[in-house]
């Protein structure tokens, strides 16, 4: 406690040195907490809107290998080719098979399978392409959030009955009831009648995507009870990839492609924001650590008389040391508890001013991540305090005192 007692009294005398190094600690950690958590809302945004509503894992058949005519030996060139059918669709025969495993397994969000095909839609004079799916209205909703999403009509499907996207209704003129012609590549030519239309806040699904039942789309591309994909959500995004690799393992007859692997680009993103945070909070920490170093410094300096006196009248080595390792582990403490309220007032205001705006994100700090912020700064304050407390331990009570 006489090490506790002496330490604040030494904060309390040089209440200007204290002031300022605690001012420099909490506009540190107010900052690194707010643009922590900036990063961790933004990172959190972009995935939301990118791979929220989308499947994290797409099992399709693999692509047709190259297959050799002239084999190889003695130095000959391999001679090979592939022979593809475009537009034809390469379903997955045992799909259903596939999907009933995977449910049983009990580890995926949602399971979705699904038939696919180009074709095109005639309007009059106008033919667009367009992608038509086939999936459970359920499935299809719990991934891709559809039915909050529809601006007219029902979310319902039938063997006549189709639902089509906002932009394609906008272009053909189309709406709530209206008759659609599609033919496919096969030489199927059907007419579907419009039961509603849905905003994905994609332009291109908008343009393209026509929403059929499962069975009508397997028989509009001849493909029997067959799947073209099965999509997949998982718990954690970031963990998207490992569990593909457990997919090939365990159905290695498929091929498994994960949003990390398709959206290369952006996870290099996300990742370069995770790598800056970092280095943001180390370099707080470090001018922290540096700063509280050197008031304490200076401390030992100008208080080198007591303790002086301290260690004349027998005060023990070790606790003089402790001394302002005390300080140092107080200041940060209490700065770094000061910076993480500052940093969520400045969360706030930054909030408030961007109230309204459409591109604005939610922003919050995490009780985990605040306490990690106090308990680091504390542990460099302390850390930081080592060096002028074996200055303060050292030094000769007979000399100071008369040289005072």
């Amino acid at each position: 406690m006489f090490d506790v007692f002496v330490a604040f009294r030494f904060l309390r005398e040089g209440r200007a040195q204290t002031l300022l190094i605690l001012t420099g600690i909490v506009l540190g950690i107010a900052v690194q907490v707010f643009l922590n958590s900036l990063i961790v809302g933004l990172q959190a945004s972009l995935v939301e809107r990118t791979v929220g509503n989308a499947p994290h894992i797409t099992g399709t058949m693999p692509d047709l290998e190259p297959s050799p005519l002239v084999p190889a030996g003695n130095g000959a060139r391999t001679i090979s080719r592939v022979v593809t059918n475009e537009g034809a669709v390469k379903p997955i025969r045992d799909g259903q098979t596939v999907v009933s495993q995977l449910e049983k397994l009990g580890i995926f969000t949602v399971i979705l399978p699904v038939a696919r095909g180009s074709g095109f839609v005639l309007q009059g004079q106008k033919s667009l392409p367009v992608i038509l799916r086939g999936a459970d209205l359920e499935g299809a909703d719990r991934l891709y959030d559809i039915r909050r999403r529809m601006t007219a009509g029902r979310y319902e499907v039938g063997a006549e009955n189709a639902l089509i996207g906002k932009d394609l209704a906008e272009k053909l003129r189309l709406g709530v009831g209206s008759a659609i012609r599609v033919s496919t590549p096969g030489g199927a030519d059907e007419l579907f009648r419009v039961n509603g239309i849905f905003d994905l806040e994609n332009q291109a699904v908008n343009e393209s995507w026509i929403l059929l039942s499962l069975p009508r789309v397997q028989n509009l591309f001849d493909v029997d009870r067959g799947l073209t994909e099965i999509e997949i959500q998982v718990d954690d995004v970031f963990a998207a990839e490992r569990s593909a690799a457990d997919l090939r393992a365990g159905f290695p007859s498929l091929r498994w492609r994960s949003w990390e692997e398709t959206n290369a680009s952006l996870l290099t993103a996300l990742q370069s924001q995770g790598s800056s945070s970092y280095m943001i909070q180390l370099f707080v920490l470090l001018s922290v650590t540096l700063g509280i170093a050197s008031v304490l410094a200076v401390s030992v300096v100008q208080k080198s008389r007591q303790i002086g006196i301290l260690k004349a009248i027998g005060t023990l080595t070790r606790h003089v040391g402790r001394i302002f390792v005390i300080q140092g582990a107080v200041l940060g403490f209490v700065g770094s508890l000061l910076g993480v309220l500052a940093g969520w007032g400045l969360i706030q205001m930054f909030q408030a001013v961007r109230a309204g705006d459409p591109s604005s994100f939610p922003i919050s700090i995490s009780f985990g991540a605040a306490a990690l912020s106090v308990a680091v700064a504390t542990a460099a304050g302390t850390l930081a305090a080592f060096f002028p407390a074996r200055r303060a331990a050292r030094l000769n009570p007979i000399e100071v005192i008369r040289n005072g």
